[in-house]
């Protein structure tokens, strides 16, 4: 029930919006059938058309679509068989050489680079005094 109230309500609409096209759709359809029918026929077969352009662009968008995954999907595939990672896309691992593990309680030292430069110079804020006091 709601359809047919927006249906009706869109045409009424459309009649307050066009009321000059919509006279000469009635004449048309009264003093001249075969023009109005010729008309209806035209208006059809653009729509049909329209209709047949947007499946056939989402047709393609659709294949172009795939043939970038395909070209994404293989591009990965040839990186990680360039890097030689133990990752196949079908499931399978390959056995990764491990690196040797530590025993435990075994400490390894890394020397760091220096500390880092402050980033904010000496100039800025204020140094206040205090002292601490108990109580």
């Amino acid at each position: 029930m709601n359809y047919l109230n927006a249906l009706l309500d869109a045409l009424v609409g459309f009649v307050k919006r066009n009321p000059i096209l919509v006279a000469v759709i009635v004449i048309l359809a009264l003093t001249a059938p075969a023009v109005l029918r010729g008309l209806a026929t035209l208006i059809l077969y653009i729509i049909l058309g329209f209709a047949i352009l947007v499946v056939v662009l989402l047709i393609a968008l659709r294949w172009r679509i795939h043939k970038v995954q395909q070209q994404v999907r293989d591009q990965f595939g040839q990186q990680q068989r360039q890097q030689g990672s133990g990752f196949n896309p079908f499931g399978q691992q390959q056995q990764q050489q491990r690196p040797h593990r530590q025993d435990e309680g075994e400490v390894t030292v890394h020397k760091t680079t220096a500390t880092p430069e402050k980033r904010i110079s000496k100039d800025v804020g204020d140094y206040v005094d205090f002292e601490e006091t108990k109580e």
